[in-house]
């Protein structure tokens, strides 16, 4: 498909990025883990007090769990997840519309990143000898 952003405003060509993540072929053999519980989003601190929990996300599938915690970092957001269950050797891509960033998972099961963007996002666990795990897109 290709793209077009000739013209357009910064923010309608964000939108645009965001939409075509969401129709992403690559996740065609992974499997999908569903997102199980959801704390609403907090009221975002008027004075942006730094470390504030936003939200929390669990994603199940096959007795293997994903706990996220986004927190508000004035204009930025960090993750900090627990994986728990069978993931030996295993790493976490974050993935952006246009871009990814790959972590590795603690032996405990934990991982983190800061300095991020408001905006969609999705999950991907890697794990030796098997399909990765996705969870859907959701916004930090």
């Amino acid at each position: 498909m290709r793209k077009r952003t000739d013209g357009l405003p910064a923010w309608a060509t964000a939108g645009r990025e965001a939409a075509l993540a969401a129709f992403d072929r690559r996740d065609d053999t992974a499997d999908l883990a569903e997102l199980t519980l959801q704390t609403p989003p907090a009221p975002e601190d008027a004075r942006g007090t730094d470390g504030v929990l936003l939200s929390t996300l669990r994603f199940d599938h096959d007795g293997l769990a994903l706990d996220l915690r986004i927190r508000v970092h004035g204009p930025h957001r960090s993750l900090s997840g627990l994986v728990t269950g069978d993931f030996a050797s295993a790493t976490v891509e974050v993935r952006y519309p246009a871009s990814a960033d790959r972590l590795r998972v603690g032996a405990d099961g934990r991982f983190s990143v800061s300095g991020l963007r408001r905006g969609p996002l999705s999950l991907a666990l890697h794990r030796t000898g098997r399909p990765p795990l996705v969870t859907g897109w959701f916004t930090v």
